[in-house]
């Protein structure tokens, strides 16, 4: 979803003719304010953002308020530029709190994504005029599909999906985590595939702990 995502170009209740000055708004910042022109691909970068600041502006309840009277575009982009924001303090404070407790079992893909790739993310993440780039891959799998995300909403899902698997995961020793893992693979520090799903398919009920 590079701009307003599945399978649409812009949100329908908006026109080129108001989401055009935004563009040029954000060009004009984007620019420091010189008397310069953009290429046709930052454009489209640029026109991106907006789209995805207002898809989140009505994701986090404009689109109730929209429904009641035409909210203008560049308020819509102004909330939804603040929602992305929040979202990514919200899942710096989710990911913080999880390092001290994380546990990787020692697979080389979930430490390199959680443990190295994310604090890049956050390091590097453009909420004003790139916010729709993810930056990262994110290899390790997830049961969830976030494949229709970018930006903070897939960083943001695939930290909370993290925090349900370490949570069902540390629901066992670790030993008998590690235990099934190397039953299932020899060498699982090196395989790239779901832990938790592993486990789930090979534990036995009374090893849980409480």
């Amino acid at each position: 979803m590079t701009g307003w995502g599945r399978g649409e170009d812009r949100p329908p209740m908006y026109g080129m003719e108001e989401l055009a000055p935004l563009v040029g708004k954000l060009a004009d910042r984007y620019n420091g304010y010189e008397d310069t022109s953009v290429t046709y691909e930052k454009a489209q970068q640029l026109m991106g953002a907006v789209l995805y600041c207002i898809r989140e502006a009505m994701w986090a309840g404009g689109n109730a308020m929209a429904s009641r009277e035409k909210v203008p575009a560049q308020q819509m982009y102004e909330a939804g530029l603040k929602a992305v924001e929040e979202k990514v303090k919200k899942a710096l404070e989710i990911y913080n709190e999880m390092m001290p407790e994380f546990d990787s079992y020692g697979n080389r893909c979930l430490y390199d994504t959680f443990v190295k790739g994310l604090p890049e993310f956050f390091k590097w993440y453009d909420m004003r005029f790139y916010p729709q780039d993810t930056i990262l891959t994110l290899d390790y799998p997830l049961l969830k599909d976030i494949s229709g995300y970018t930006g903070i909403d897939a960083v943001y899902e695939f930290i909370v999906c993290i925090k349900k698997e370490q949570h069902f995961l540390k629901k066992f020793s670790r030993d008998y985590v590690i235990g099934l893992l190397r039953e299932y693979c020899g060498e699982y520090e090196e395989m790239v595939e779901n832990l938790s799903d592993i486990v789930m398919r090979m534990r036995q009920p009374d090893n849980i702990v409480d």
